[in-house]
């Protein structure tokens, strides 16, 4: 028996860093988490593996979860008190809320930033304003499931340039040139994958002893 709630934070944070990697811009150097739950946590863990940020920024709505969130990572964070204030000058910014209402606004976003928008699972929830979604290059995991599902998507009216799996087969580009959304969603085809590779190595650690 496996925990799926950790299954799905160690893929949604993998599948995020995915599309920093195809889609943030080269050279970033600073990131802005927002939010401090435990996908903030798993983000943080996987973004700062991979990527060599100089500074983390992060913004939670009570200073008490800001500074859980810091004590937990036990990694340099800087905390924000406001969201504005996080993401400024941000090449990368994860936004892992719970919030219904837009709490990022483009006006804030630098140009050529990358966000990737993991909150707002919900058809009239939603993370990120109209300008954003509108002015950025978006991406998804699922068209359908962003028509469906993403609040970002449907209040904002915005369109979907291509899913994920579209740049890494090569047959969309890749506009890291340009602000873009990577507005996630889950899939449960990643979770059985996950699952699968975590008893893959614990079968094999199991054999050798």
């Amino acid at each position: 028996v496996m925990n799926g709630e950790v299954i799905t934070c160690m893929r949604t944070a993998a599948v995020s860093a995915i599309s920093a990697k195809l889609l943030m811009p080269a050279g970033a150097e600073v990131l802005a988490i927002l939010g401090t739950g435990k996908q903030a946590v798993s983000h943080y863990n996987v973004y700062t593996e991979i990527f060599a940020f100089k500074e983390v920024r992060v913004w939670s709505k009570t200073k008490e979860s800001a500074e859980r969130f810091r004590h937990s990572v036990g990694g340099a964070v800087t905390i924000c008190g406001s969201v504005e204030e996080a993401v400024k000058g941000a090449d990368a910014i994860v936004t892992v809320t719970r919030s219904t209402e837009p709490v990022l606004f483009g006006r804030w976003v630098k140009p050529g930033a990358h966000v990737a928008a993991v909150g707002a699972c919900r058809p009239n929830w939603r993370e990120l304003d109209d300008v954003l979604m509108k002015e950025a290059v978006v991406y998804t995991d699922s068209r359908e499931g962003a028509a469906a599902e993403s609040g970002d998507v449907i209040l904002s009216g915005a369109e979907v340039f291509a899913e994920l799996g579209e740049v890494v087969n090569g047959t969309r580009p890749a506009h890291r040139e340009k602000t873009t959304v990577f507005k996630s969603l889950g899939m449960a085809v990643e979770d059985a994958v996950t699952a699968k590779l975590v008893f893959d190595q614990w079968e094999a650690q199991a054999s050798r002893t």
